[in-house]
């Protein structure tokens, strides 16, 4: 695959996703790692000081896979975008043109309150790219 997309949350179902991606990637493609929270402008949000929170949890997660991934054959880019997570992965694969999207089913997500599981069935009926529902 020349770029794939994988929605993160740091759960363990997007560790699997992950996983699988980065043996899927061309040795000249590219792996981006998504992770999404909330927008400010949304009701998930009573002040500022959770979005921050939000933000920095989604920095940390990310930085820390990066690193422990290390160097590969591909590009990886790690990316973090407000809103709702379906429609920004829906969106992102889009913009980027991704030959695939891989997400894990479900899991309890590192960033927030919400699963990956209903995030993924919203992206398989929805996206007009491929998708894989990794276990």
């Amino acid at each position: 695959m020349r770029r794939v997309l994988v929605g993160y949350d740091g759960s363990e179902g997007s560790e699997k996703a992950l996983a699988r991606a980065l043996s899927l990637v061309d040795e000249d493609g590219e792996l981006i790692i998504l992770a999404v929270i909330p927008s400010r402008e949304g009701k998930s949000f009573v002040d500022r000081d959770a979005h921050t929170v939000m933000m920095e949890r989604a920095e940390e997660m990310l930085n820390r896979k990066l690193e422990e991934i290390g160097e590969r054959g591909f590009r990886i880019r790690g990316m973090i975008e407000e809103g709702k997570p379906a429609e920004k992965i829906i969106e992102i694969s889009n913009k980027l043109d991704c030959d695939l999207i891989i997400l894990g089913r479900k899991g309890q997500s590192e960033i927030g309150p919400d699963t990956l599981g209903s995030v993924a069935e919203k992206v398989v009926i929805h996206a007009h790219k491929p998708v894989m529902i990794v276990r």
